[in-house]
């Protein structure tokens, strides 16, 4: 059971200061609501009631926390004072002084205040809901007001947020004065020595009851593992722009070391359906001192793929170390693996575990689409990324030029395959609606170390 105590401000104004003058007090203290119950108390059955509910515990508010508007009424009005000099017309002997009040207009003209767990007995129920109907207003005597009692939760009203108590020192809490255990009796001493109510108050934390958002789900890559090398050192530094190179050097490394048949999804033929192995060469990204040399060569492993293709594959290149690539004629490039560079760990492709939602490009991307008349780069690049099986973006930022320091202008020219369609080429920085754990990488050539993304740290 509940009770139920609400209250309807008949001008849709709640006339009532808050601890300094110049203030209107919002939301409303259940204190001052039990003050109203107390002064229309007439019998002893109400201050039985009044003693019943004042241990009920701390209530909850619900009530209009978003577009209340706060006003103000100046106005003379006649005081306690008496003097023996002409004053008010309506009180002789008594003084007429200025006053300023506050008020707020919520953005509904009814609150609540609930004691879930309370469990009246239809006595202290039915004497609570005569009382009730004796309270002209809540707050001044300006701020008229219906105040009804029911044993049961309120309906709800969309404009309602609701405040619950919380513990000493939560940040954001707001103090609201509430009745306790001797609250009434408090109240009567008060009343019986000319005192005033507040001087009885006692004040509890309260804080808005925020629901728990619902858990936004995380977009797993298509591909799930990455088989990482790194190139031996001393060795001569390789550009960014030859990753093509690489990357077409790789790829016939490895699918020259696969026995035969070769998984359709290694090859890539005959798997067009299915993501495939994606041969990548890691540049060096988005540091403070970046300078897109690439650092290493990977292998991106489909997250579908049968464990015997991907036994097929490990044994190909782990049990037989991959050692060496030829990009091109010379001395060749010599790989290990276990390197410890930050841009050679697995985490920095893959994003955070949680996922991350804004993603950048390392390498350019080639849209699968080309570009026509209507048709701009940015749904171009949408519709790569949900071709490679990835969400939808929300936000999507272009550009011929890097937008993360060391990210790589453009491929070498002629280093790309003979006869690949000429399709827009540029960067990308894009964000998911939902955080996504990579690595991300989309475009024309994503299997061939183009279209290649960074996390970037802090956007969730």
């Amino acid at each position: 059971m509940a009770l139920t105590l609400t209250v309807r401000l008949r001008h849709g104004r709640y006339d009532a200061g808050d601890t300094q003058p110049s203030r209107a007090e919002w939301p409303p203290h259940p204190a001052r609501l039990f003050c109203a119950l107390a002064a229309s108390a007439v019998e002893a059955g109400d201050w039985h009631a009044l003693r019943w509910l004042e241990r009920a515990g701390a209530p909850v508010v619900r009530a209009a926390m978003h577009n209340v508007r706060p006003g103000r009424t100046d106005s003379y009005v006649v005081t306690n004072q008496r003097e023996q000099k002409p004053g008010s017309q309506s009180w002789p002997g008594r003084t007429n002084g200025a006053r300023s009040r506050a008020f707020v207009t919520p953005a509904c003209d009814r609150f609540a205040v609930i004691w879930p767990g309370a469990d009246p007995d239809p006595g202290v129920l039915a004497t609570l809901s005569a009382l009730a109907r004796r309270v002209p207003y809540v707050g001044r005597s300006t701020s008229q007001a219906e105040v009804s009692v029911t044993g049961s939760l309120p309906e709800d009203e969309p404009a309602w947020s609701e405040l619950a108590p919380v513990t000493l020192g939560t940040p954001g809490a707001i103090e609201l004065r509430v009745p306790y255990a001797g609250y009434t009796d408090a109240l009567q001493n008060a009343y019986d020595r000319g005192g005033r109510a507040w001087e009885a108050a006692r004040a509890l934390p309260y804080s808005p009851v925020v629901a728990t958002p619902e858990p936004v789900p995380t977009h797993l890559s298509p591909w799930d593992d990455l088989i990482i090398w790194g190139f031996e050192r001393p060795s001569a530094r390789i550009n960014g722009d030859q990753v093509a190179r690489l990357t077409l050097a790789l790829r016939k490394a490895v699918i020259s070391r696969v026995t035969d048949p070769v998984p359709a999804q290694v090859s890539g033929h005959g798997a067009d359906d299915r993501t495939h192995v994606a041969f990548l060469a890691l540049p060096d990204v988005d540091q403070q001192h970046s300078d897109g040399h690439l650092l290493g060569v990977a292998l991106a492993l489909p997250r579908h793929m049968p464990a015997e293709d991907w036994t097929q594959l490990a044994k190909a290149v782990m049990a037989d170390p991959l050692t060496r690539l030829t990009p091109w004629s010379g001395e060749p490039v010599r790989l290990s693996q276990g390197q410890n560079l930050r841009t050679l760990r697995r985490g920095r492709w893959t994003g955070r575990q949680a996922g991350t939602r804004t993603w950048v490009t390392a390498t350019p991307m080639m849209t699968d689409s080309f570009a026509r008349p209507g048709r701009s780069y940015e749904q171009m690049v949408a519709k790569s990324l949900r071709r490679a099986g990835f969400p939808d973006v929300t936000e999507v930022e272009i550009s011929t030029a890097p937008l993360t320091g060391g990210a790589i202008w453009r491929p070498r020219p002629g280093s790309l395959p003979p006869n690949r369609p000429k399709k827009p080429i540029v960067h990308a920085r894009v964000t998911f609606d939902r955080p996504v754990v990579g690595p991300v990488i989309a475009g024309s050539m994503r299997y061939l170390g183009l279209g290649l993304f960074v996390p970037e740290e802090g956007s969730g």
